[in-house]
């Protein structure tokens, strides 16, 4: 084989080769993270969790049949209380909460535990 025939065939094999490989993932597939949760009764929790450059943005959303009921709301990072409270929804049937907490070196494990009117209780947990 001449060496023209030679970089064209190595080159071909090449192609070949990268084609039959997956996909990879890129960095930023898996920083922003959807999950939802369960609940005892009707309610239904939703978390979004975004990681942005050293920051992590927690939206809670709690959709339960009530109106104008209070939440108490734990948020866990890495079983460490990030956020303690009520949250209350006056107007709608929708309770919500945002967070912003900084974002440690690798995957960061996000729980909350909410429960409600009625000794109704939810959780949800995500990684980001």
């Amino acid at each position: 084989m001449k060496l023209d025939q030679r970089m064209l065939l190595l080159a071909a094999v090449a192609a070949c080769a990268a084609l039959s490989l997956p996909a990879v993932a890129t960095a930023d597939d898996d920083r922003d993270v959807r999950k939802a949760g369960t609940c005892t009764a009707s309610s239904r929790i939703n978390i979004r969790l975004r990681a942005d450059g050293d920051e992590i943005r927690i939206d809670l959303e709690i959709r339960t049949q009530q109106r104008n009921g209070a939440w108490s709301v734990i948020l866990l990072r890495e079983r460490r209380t990030v956020f303690k409270g009520v949250v209350r929804s006056p107007d709608s049937r929708t309770v919500k909460l945002r967070r912003t907490i900084d974002d440690w070196y690798g995957r960061d494990s996000i729980v909350v535990r909410a429960s409600g009117p009625r000794l109704e209780t939810c959780r949800v947990s995500a990684t980001v």
